[in-house]
């Protein structure tokens, strides 16, 4: 039979073995503005409100981003968050560290990521009953990322980090507050979302300045929510994974879909025909807001990238 077989394996090219090494740390946020203030979000509350960061001179509470790590297996590491222009507050799960009192600048988790158990069923997530956003994490459950357990006592914690900020100060750029001039400085395009029973989504040029003006055809026409993915997918150079861009759009989506609450007179309302902006920031905005740091503990020569994507979100007045 060798002779039958020979040419086969002769003719087969052997691919290079997979790298065991690399780890990726990937993270997306929500930034809203409105002339009231600015609020950086994970997600709206499970009525569809975000509620903070809503007086201009006011203190600024942010709710930050989701973080997911993929790649390697490791026995021992930390992951590192801090909050460069003010506190942390609601961490999720609950961190081993934290640097200062009750307003922490800086918060760690040690971590392992151990293979799976042959057969193993994924451990249960507990979420305490007031966690901001607990109602949005069996969206950011699904993303196929590493189970994350503690280094220390070998309990679950989760597939994901969450955590949240307070930041008592925050300018807008050269005060602009006209919505889509604010989008513009950032980016040159982004989406236009119409609010309602089934929101509208379109593309929208933002550059040239200030109305808009130049769209080209076809970009008004509505999109599919597989559309949207795609684009905020190339918003993060293709770098996250697509079921963190759809688990993205999934918790913000009904936050255009729901009259979020029953007075007229807040700022949280979100009204049928009401319109936004979505629209990329750049990294060094990003950066200005939080960092995010993983140390593994090992000897192995590890590549560890960072893939944050942060979105703006601007009400057209």
């Amino acid at each position: 039979m060798l002779p039958l077989l020979f040419p086969f394996i002769a003719d087969t090219v052997i691919a290079p073995l997979p790298d065991y090494t690399d780890l990726f740390v990937n993270e997306w946020g929500v930034v809203v503005f409105t002339s009231e203030g600015t609020t950086i979000a994970g997600a709206p509350d499970e009525n569809g409100n975000v509620r903070f960061g809503r007086q201009v001179f006011g203190e600024l509470l942010v709710d930050a981003p989701v973080i997911w790590i993929h790649g390697a297996f490791f026995e021992d590491a930390t992951l590192t968050v801090k909050s460069l222009q003010g506190y942390l507050t609601t961490l999720f799960p609950e961190p081993d560290a934290t640097l200062g009192n009750e307003r922490p600048l800086v918060a760690s988790w040690n971590i392992s990521a151990p293979p799976p158990l042959p057969r193993r069923e994924r451990p249960e997530l507990v979420i305490p009953p007031d966690t901001p956003f607990g109602w949005a994490m069996g969206f950011w459950r699904d993303v196929p990322s590493l189970d994350l357990f503690s280094a220390g006592t070998g309990e679950y914690m989760s597939n994901f980090l969450y955590y949240e900020a307070g930041i008592p100060y925050w300018e807008l750029p050269d005060a602009i507050y006209e919505a889509k001039i604010l989008a513009g400085y950032y980016a040159p395009d982004g989406l236009l979302i119409t609010a309602g029973h089934d929101p509208r989504v379109e593309r929208i040029q933002l550059i040239p300045l200030p109305d808009g003006s130049g769209t080209p055809t076809g970009m008004t026409d509505p999109l599919s929510d597989d559309d949207i993915s795609a684009i905020i997918c190339d918003w993060a150079g293709g770098n996250l994974k697509s079921e963190e861009i759809t688990a993205l759009w999934q918790t913000w989506k009904p936050f255009f879909q729901t009259l979020s609450i029953d007075d007229e007179y807040a700022l949280d309302r979100i009204g049928s025909d009401e319109q936004w902006i979505l629209f990329p920031l750049p990294w060094d905005v990003v950066e200005e807001i939080s960092t995010i740091h993983l140390e593994v503990h090992d000897t192995i020569d590890r590549n560890i990238t960072y893939n944050r994507l942060f979105l703006g979100l601007v009400r057209v007045y």
